[in-house]
């Protein structure tokens, strides 16, 4: 049912491109780079096992062209996050367990599409190929370290509005599609009795969106922008990895993310 609905979600946004390509330049420059601070409050659920809140602080770097009459669009993107976020869940016995995680959270991207205008406002849709890496560190007695690596396709449209004196406003709406992952958890840390596990998560068994919006104020030589986001991923239960110790999977989760970028442009 989710693999079908993101599937929908994604055939809609590629048929708002059916118009004609921009000719002004303003509203897709032909290169443009940002780097700022990133803040990131982030909720992680697994149903009726476990989940995990707190703020991540860190920064990204994002470069975007435009080329050609054609207004072909190329990015790239780097983001980086770390902090602690404060786990609720149980151990094996049912025995209750509150502590601290040590966290970071590594993604990349590129992406390419192209600009159309329609009247004052630069309209892009894209697609393109991304990775997320998640380490999350159990601070506690019987704790472990999990490893989470994953890759996957961004489909969205990017929206952009020029104002009068200086001010730009704009936004992203993006579906997300899992091409693969693998979550290494290592059970070892536990004691010396367990063993590593790891599981694979196939294609299309899980996914997610993102929307954000921006203002901006001009300076000529450079801007500067703020842009709150809200990111959303879900997953299926992974396959399952058997060790002498048993057979383990990764089991199904949510991921909720909401943030703020503060950034210089030029």
């Amino acid at each position: 049912m989710f693999k079908s609905k993101l599937i929908i979600f994604i055939f809609g946004l590629l048929l708002l491109s059916t118009s004609a390509f921009a000719a002004e330049r303003e509203l897709f420059p032909a290169s443009e780079f940002k780097l700022g601070y990133e803040g990131m409050y982030m909720y992680y659920d697994e149903p009726n096992v476990m989940h995990e809140k707190g703020i991540l602080n860190g920064g990204f770097a994002a470069w975007t062209g435009y080329f050609s009459q054609y207004n072909i669009m190329l990015s790239a993107e780097l983001e980086g996050l770390a902090g602690s976020l404060r786990y609720h869940g149980k151990y094996s016995d049912g025995t209750p367990l509150e502590c601290n995680t040590n966290d970071y959270f590594v993604s990349g991207r590129a992406t390419m599409g192209m600009g159309f205008e329609y009247d004052r406002i630069g309209v892009t849709p894209y697609l393109g190929i991304a990775a997320r890496y998640w380490n999350d560190d159990i601070k506690a007695t019987g704790g472990y370290e999990r490893q989470i690596k994953q890759l996957y396709l961004p489909i969205g449209i990017n929206l952009v509005a020029r104002l009068d004196d200086g001010w730009s406003i704009g936004g992203t709406l993006e579906g997300d599609l899992l091409l693969g992952g693998k979550v290494k958890s290592k059970l070892s840390d536990a004691g010396p009795n367990y063993e590593d596990v790891n599981n694979k998560q196939e294609f299309g068994s899980g996914g997610g969106g993102r929307i954000s919006a921006f203002l901006e104020y001009d300076f000529d030589d450079y801007a500067l922008g703020m842009e709150p986001y809200f990111r959303y991923w879900q997953f299926d239960d992974s396959e399952k990895d058997t060790v002498s110790t048993g057979t383990y999977i990764e089991p199904k989760n949510k991921f909720y993310m909401s943030g703020l970028r503060l950034y210089v442009k030029f």
